[in-house]
């Protein structure tokens, strides 16, 4: 992994089109320089399609539950706020893996390849990944 993606990684912002669109940012708490930010259109894309839960044996979780009911991490009344359970969100990120892998957006493939590198590197070395609004 070249971790060097993954400090001010700014590739995934969307400037001027639409004022409106927020983007999201994601840096290690322990080291702030390492910082990726991205258009949230591109969560979007990722999570717009999930497994819907089958209750009460199947619910939602990491990003999928935050994007699907607006809680947690994208709940940005507090921000920056921790990802508590890196597995929870990187087993989350990786059902959308064989989707992605063919998605027709090539940017939003790259951005989703970006959120995973940039998560499993923070639980590799153990740094806490800090969500918020930018």
């Amino acid at each position: 992994m070249d971790i060097e993606r993954l400090k001010n990684n700014e590739e995934y912002v969307l400037l001027g089109m639409f004022g409106d669109e927020r983007q999201i940012a994601l840096f290690y708490k322990e080291q702030p320089e390492f910082r990726i930010t991205f258009w949230e259109a591109y969560f979007m894309d990722i999570f717009c399609e999930p497994v819907f839960p089958v209750f009460p044996e199947i619910e939602w979780y990491g990003f999928t539950r935050d994007w699907q009911q607006c809680q947690r991490t994208l709940d940005f009344r507090d921000d920056p706020i921790p990802i508590e359970n890196l597995d929870e969100y990187l087993n989350d990120l990786y059902t959308y893996k064989e989707r992605m892998e063919h998605y027709k957006d090539e940017r939003a493939r790259g951005c989703y390849r970006l959120i995973c590198d940039f998560l499993a590197y923070a639980k590799k070395t153990g740094m806490t990944v800090m969500v918020e609004e930018e």
